[in-house]
């Protein structure tokens, strides 16, 4: 693992301040600055937001000493290469089933374009860079002992990355709609880690998590309705989070073999 410019106790610190000041500067520009529904209120929100975002990239680049996690590579096994063609799939197939063509049409014609597109690279930059830049390096090194060292790093980072969306209830967002948000935000999470694995940068991550948020209303509205039935909701994302975890456990085996030593 590369070593970071600032300790894993001052990354975490760092995060939790950087979160702070999100929902403090969400609600000021909401409530103070720039009150409203209008399009001009909208967009300057956004901007403030991505504006927030840059910084946030910027410090925490600077704290982890750029946006590597290992210093080189394990050369990839022939089961993580075809694990991580099955997650590409699945991010597909994920795409595929949240409309996305469909939304790409309804982007081109809103009349929010610029700030959906702001927020949505907000979200890319501000929360890759701190749940899979600051906290991914603070919890690989909190677990370096481990021979689960990167699965572990991955289950509790994501963990936080999912529980942080629970404060959109704050926002007015359903409790049930809500708490699948924190589900699946989880196992995104952990996909997210596999990809920032195996390129060994944040740019990827940063720009599928784009894609993934880029949408109509994304700056203007939380989500609406009582969530999907938990039946088809489990069907899905299960299988998700099985695959993301036999990725993670896989990629430990692999960093364990390169550095000469046994797992068992």
């Amino acid at each position: 693992m590369k070593q970071t410019r600032w300790t894993w106790q001052i990354l975490l610190v760092l995060a939790i301040i950087l979160f702070a000041l999100l929902f403090g500067i969400d609600l000021g520009a909401k409530l103070i600055l720039f009150p409203g529904t209008s399009a001009t209120a909208i967009n300057l929100r956004a901007a403030i937001r991505f504006t927030y975002a840059v910084i946030v990239g910027g410090i925490a680049y600077y704290g982890l000493g750029g946006t590597r996690l290992l210093n080189r590579l394990p050369s990839m096994t022939k089961f993580l290469k075809i694990m991580m063609t099955v997650i590409g799939v699945l991010l597909g197939l994920l795409l595929l089933i949240s409309n996305f063509p469909y939304r790409v049409i309804l982007m081109s014609h809103s009349n929010l374009f610029l700030a959906n597109t702001l927020v949505a690279l907000s979200a890319g930059i501000f929360e890759e860079f701190t749940c899979r830049g600051l906290l991914l390096s603070t919890f690989a090194t909190t677990f370096k002992f481990s021979k689960y060292q990167y699965t572990w790093a991955a289950i509790v980072s994501s963990g936080c990355f999912g529980l942080l969306h629970l404060f959109n209830i704050i926002a007015g967002q359903g409790l049930m709609i809500t708490i699948q948000q924190a589900i699946y935000a989880f196992i995104l999470g952990i996909l997210f880690v596999t990809i920032r694995l195996t390129t060994n940068s944040l740019t990827w991550v940063i720009v599928i998590h784009f894609f993934i948020d880029w949408q109509p209303a994304i700056a203007s509205h939380v989500m609406t309705g009582a969530g999907s039935p938990w039946g088809p909701f489990l069907m899905i994302w299960l299988p998700v989070l099985i695959v993301g975890l036999i990725y993670m456990i896989g990629f430990d085996r692999n960093v364990w073999r390169h550095a000469g030593l046994s797992f068992f």
